[in-house]
């Protein structure tokens, strides 16, 4: 059914780092997993350009942030299918691995997969999933580089790392990799400090390296107020940690990730660890609870694959792609124009495929490429 917003607008053009679509407003029932199901207003593409379209395999794009990025009342798919009480704890998590057993959960999320309890800290902007940080830290001792507070976005959409350009100078130069790797093992661990707990980076999670060359792969990206600057944590920090947004409580909610990269002797206890007293803004709650109705499914997705990330080349992004990137997160749309800093293909939901109903669950598989 076609629908204007209350603005009485009938359709949009939204401009993405690397291209750009155009639609009308329709209105239908969207349904994942074929039992999750709510009316739900979206463009529907009706123009596209193409690049990079031409080049993936999955159909449309589903946002998962808050209203304000919304085309208008009935558009976010989360805040319909809370108000209609179909979402169940009002939570989707995901959890990320290099080896084709991730998953998204709609409905709550698996305590199988967590390694750790979950630490919860609240959002600060109901944007972006946006949390405020109290500072950075190397090896669990804070630097004092967040002078009133800095905050993140945690994006299930951006495959890459970034953050203020003075800070991250700042890091980089902390940090102090030599090009030539030699001295990658005694690279410390890079956290973020959120009350007396640090979410822990490890190089392998920060440094684009290769058998003879090591870069700092934090990408430079500088978000403009109010809603910047900050820093995004995409693919790598999703990887590290089970996170799940919980959209009744506006809080996301992160847990070590139980997976071969997580694998070591006391690594739980050093991804997340405590210092200093304990805040106001955050909380551990037991990860061991599981909602006892409904339905578990398994969804596959596309990946996002560059034309150009088959050829050969410097892990260094070009000018143009710099630019391309800041110009697409002022779009508030937190994506980085070409994928390959991290190597790793950004997945999205392809086609929804219902195989099992034993929790209220919905659990989407994502194939991941390295």
């Amino acid at each position: 059914m076609v629908v204007t917003n209350e603005k009485g607008e009938g359709g949009s053009e939204i401009t993405f780092g690397t291209g750009m679509i155009a639609g009308d407003f329709y209105k239908d029932q969207m349904c994942i997993g074929g039992s999750l199901c709510v009316d739900t207003k979206f463009i529907a593409a009706c123009r596209e350009s193409t690049e990079p379209f031409r080049d993936i395999p999955f159909d449309g794009i589903m946002g998962l942030g808050f209203a304000d990025l919304s085309m208008g009342q009935g558009f976010n798919i989360l805040d319909n299918l809370v108000s209609n009480g179909i979402l169940p704890q009002g939570q989707v998590s995901f959890y990320l691995t290099d080896d084709g057993d991730s998953e998204v959960t709609f409905g709550g999320y698996r305590p199988e997969f967590l390694a750790s309890d979950i630490f919860w800290a609240p959002v600060k902007i109901q944007s972006y999933w946006q949390v405020a940080i109290d500072d950075i830290t190397i090896n669990n001792v804070p630097q004092k580089l967040c002078k009133g507070g800095c905050q993140v976005a945690v994006d299930t959409g951006t495959s890459m790392l970034a953050g203020p350009t003075d800070l991250i100078n700042s890091l980089s130069h902390l940090v102090n990799a030599r090009t030539d790797c030699s001295n990658y093992n005694a690279l410390p661990s890079l956290g973020f400090k959120i009350g007396n707990k640090v979410l822990n980076l490890l190089p392998d999670d920060y440094m684009d390296s290769t058998h003879s060359e090591c870069a700092f792969s934090i990408l430079s990206l500088d978000v403009p107020p109010p809603k910047g600057p900050l820093f995004i944590f995409g693919d790598p920090f999703l990887r590290r940690f089970v996170t799940i947004f919980d959209k009744k409580k506006a809080r996301v909610g992160f847990a070590v990730s139980k997976h071969a990269a997580n694998s070591a002797s006391n690594q739980a206890a050093h991804l997340i660890s405590t210092i200093g007293a304990s805040s106001e803004l955050s909380s551990w709650h037991n990860s061991t609870a599981r909602n006892s109705s409904a339905v578990n499914l398994h969804l596959d997705s596309g990946i996002l694959k560059d034309s150009n990330e088959d050829t050969e080349g410097s892990d260094t992004p070009s000018a143009n792609e710099d630019d391309s990137t800041q110009a697409f997160l002022q779009k508030q749309i937190l994506e980085p124009s070409k994928p390959q800093r991290h190597r790793k293909a950004k997945s999205l939901i392809q086609s929804f495929d219902e195989t099992e109903r034993h929790h209220k669950l919905v659990s989407v598989k994502l194939h991941r490429s390295v």
